[in-house]
């Protein structure tokens, strides 16, 4: 015979708060393959993991054939090629940078863009603020 349900007590005592574990592989983003330790893949968690997840997340165009439904990457990669106003262009890669980090429920904060430009090349910098402390970051274009 099975119990009755309103019958069974439960001791909210027994059990822990719930918590999101945050953790990934170590990844060489310069040779596009996981970093190995005694061949096997090293896990990171903390402030190491966000920094691999952030330039996951910034590196990948949202939705690309890996990452199909997901909702995972930036969309900040439409911008690339493409002849706006600078003010607009900033602000946009801000909004798409910030919308795409603060997907992750360990970052709270997404600020201090700085946009630098070498030739062909944008870099963008900014600041995280996490669960794991601030840290500065930035992705080239």
């Amino acid at each position: 015979m099975l119990p009755k349900i309103a019958q069974l007590e439960y001791d909210s005592s027994d059990t822990a708060p719930s918590t999101t574990v945050h953790k990934t592989y170590d990844w060489d983003f310069d040779a596009g393959d996981f970093r190995l330790s005694d061949g096997k893949m090293i896990e990171l968690t903390g402030a190491e993991y966000l920094k691999v997840w952030i330039q996951k997340a910034l590196r990948s165009a949202k939705d690309s054939l890996i990452y199909a439904g997901t909702g995972f990457g930036s969309e900040h990669h439409s911008l690339i090629g493409k002849s706006f106003n600078p003010a607009f262009s900033q602000a946009e890669y801000e909004r798409m940078i910030r919308e795409t980090l603060l997907g992750n429920d360990a970052i709270s904060r997404v600020d201090n863009f700085a946009f630098s430009q070498t030739g062909s090349r944008l870099t963008i910098s900014f600041d995280v603020q996490s669960i794991y402390g601030t840290q500065g970051e930035e992705v080239t274009i």
